[in-house]
């Protein structure tokens, strides 16, 4: 009797679970991993942006030492980072709005008496009406050495780090233009239409995961395509 009770269940019940086991892992995955693959996108579209401005700034700050823009970005990067009085990169990190508002966020949340100095700034500025807050709490922020070190850490780690678009890891496109009357500056992101058409013929990222990419923009003498 305890044998024939051993062997009521169906054989097909193993298959049966083990295909309900099966079905749930490819429901999961076929939420999670779509998911991912856009966040990760979006999260490079934003560092690509992020990327350009600080070129654009760093090539302001080449433009204001030199009389003239460059096309190697390098040179702008190694400019800042080679000067010894530390100036240069200041006025990077004091100019740059995005880098600015990073590390002023940053400061703010892991520093409580960064954070009281901050909030006491944006009020003296708002009330005066400055348009140089951001510039105004950094300088600030330097007369402490322990700040100080976390403003030129976080600039000299924007300077590193943006010669390439987070997406297909080519580098930015820049050109600028100079005549008698005006300079300019042109800053684009590299991924075209092949880049997409590799990404839409690719059966796991396009068919899978249902990811697109395009173009994240450019920056025409300082004019931001994305706003």
């Amino acid at each position: 009797m305890a044998n024939q009770v051993r062997y009521l269940n169906p054989k097909g019940s193993i298959i049966y679970k083990l295909l309900i086991v099966v079905l749930v892992v490819v429901l999961i995955f076929s939420i999670v991993y779509p998911t991912r693959l856009w966040e990760k996108e979006q999260a490079n579209q934003t560092e690509c942006r992020h990327n350009m401005t600080h070129i654009l700034y760093a090539e302001l700050v080449y433009l204001m030492e030199k009389d003239a823009y460059t096309d190697t970005v390098e040179n702008a990067v190694n400019l800042i980072k080679q000067d010894t009085t530390g100036a240069l990169l200041r006025q990077f990190a004091n100019i740059d709005s995005v880098l600015s508002d990073q590390i002023i966020a940053y400061l703010k949340k892991q520093d409580t008496t960064a954070a009281a100095i901050i909030d006491t700034l944006h009020r003296f500025g708002y009330q005066r009406d400055l348009d140089t807050t951001a510039a105004l709490i950094l300088d600030s922020l330097r007369t402490y050495d322990k700040y100080k070190h976390v403003i030129d850490s976080m600039a000299i780690f924007a300077l590193d780090y943006l010669y390439e678009c987070p997406t297909i890891m080519e580098p930015y496109k820049v050109a600028w233009y100079d005549t008698a009357a005006y300079k300019e500056i042109f800053i684009r992101c590299p991924l075209d239409s092949l880049d997409s058409l590799n990404v839409a013929n690719d059966f796991m990222m396009n068919t899978i995961g249902g990811l697109r990419i395009s173009n994240h923009g450019h920056i025409d003498n300082g004019e931001l395509s994305w706003e």
